[in-house]
């Protein structure tokens, strides 16, 4: 992936002290290297998400009585992280110019009206009695 910027990767450090902080104990051979994995997994993400992972009522430490590991974070935020960029491209598309309407036939538009105006010339002669069975009213 990318490289991410001090700004992108500090967000990620405190979000990993604090994902940290509601564990107990860490129970990693090495608890920096431990961090730096982390931090590095989170800084894949939007910061949203990021925060939505490290909610202590509906995120990770909600669902884990040990700090999660590297694949359980990514786990928790992949399927998220691709609803959201499927999101996008659903609105991308949506935004995206659309196909110009088609050039208006003439002749199609001829026939159209002279229809409506046979339909309308036929309407105008018949009986009351005959347009209450074709057209549901009573008069």
């Amino acid at each position: 992936m990318s490289d991410h910027s001090s700004e992108t990767l500090q967000r990620a450090a405190e979000a990993a002290e604090q994902l940290i902080g509601f564990y107990p104990s860490i129970m990693a051979s090495d608890a920096r290297v431990y961090a730096a994995g982390m931090v590095k997994v989170l800084a894949h993400y939007p910061e949203h998400l990021v925060a939505e992972a490290i909610d202590p009522y509906s995120g990770l430490p909600s669902l884990h009585d040990y700090p999660p590991t590297m694949k359980q974070i990514k786990e928790f935020l992949e399927p998220r992280f691709r609803n959201l960029c499927r999101m996008r491209e659903m609105k991308e598309r949506f935004e995206r110019a659309k196909l110009p309407a088609p050039p208006r036939d003439m002749e199609a538009d001829a026939k159209i009206r002279d229809g409506f105006q046979k339909l309308k010339a036929v309407l105008q002669s018949a009986e009351p009695e005959a347009l209450a069975g074709v057209t549901g009213r009573r008069q």
